[in-house]
């Protein structure tokens, strides 16, 4: 109750997410990829995105199956191109 009462605006506001930040931190992959003196923190991270993004333990991103598309209930479909 003290909480709410001191701080319920916050509380309040976490349930919608934390607030984005700066992220100018240092993180420990950037200290251990100093420290190691590696031109990449590629280097030192237990699990690295490739260059395109692309994460080689879960080969995530992964396209969806028909099923899939089905269970959600949404779906893309793109425009056909009308060439004249």
């Amino acid at each position: 109750d003290e909480a709410q009462d001191k701080f319920g605006f916050l509380l309040d506001a976490f349930t919608f997410g934390a607030p984005p930040h700066g992220g100018i931190a240092f993180g420990w992959d950037r200290i251990v990829a100093l420290l190691a003196g590696v031109d990449s923190i590629r280097g030192v991270i237990a699990f690295p995105k490739s260059g395109g993004g692309v994460d080689p333990l879960t080969d995530a991103p992964a396209p969806i199956t028909a099923q899939q598309r089905k269970e959600s209930g949404i779906d893309a479909k793109p425009e056909k191109l009308v060439t004249s």
